[in-house]
C-alpha cells in the first residue's frame, strides 16, 4: 500500500509539474528518495547509505551511458 500511495504522489507531482522535462525528473528523483527514506526510518535493519543529490544521480548516469 505504501508503494501504491508513493507512485500516485509521484503521478500527481510529474502531471502538476508540467514546467519542463527536467523538473519532472528531479521531481520524480526526489520523490522515490523520500520514500526509500521514510522506509529506512520505519526499519532500521535496512542498508540505507547515503542520499544522492540530483545532480550526482544525472552526472553518474551520463558516465554510464557514455561508456557504453
Amino acid at each position: 500500500m505504501d508503494n501504491f500511495a508513493g507512485v500516485l504522489c509521484l503521478a500527481i507531482v510529474v502531471l502538476a509539474a508540467g514546467c519542463s522535462a527536467d523538473t519532472a525528473k528531479r521531481t520524480a528523483y526526489e520523490t522515490l528518495q523520500n520514500v526509500h527514506e521514510q522506509k529506512c526510518l520505519k526499519n532500521p535493519a535496512m542498508n540505507c547509505g547515503k542520499r544522492d543529490s540530483y545532480e550526482d544521480y544525472e552526472r553518474q548516469r551520463k558516465t554510464l551511458e557514455l561508456s557504453k
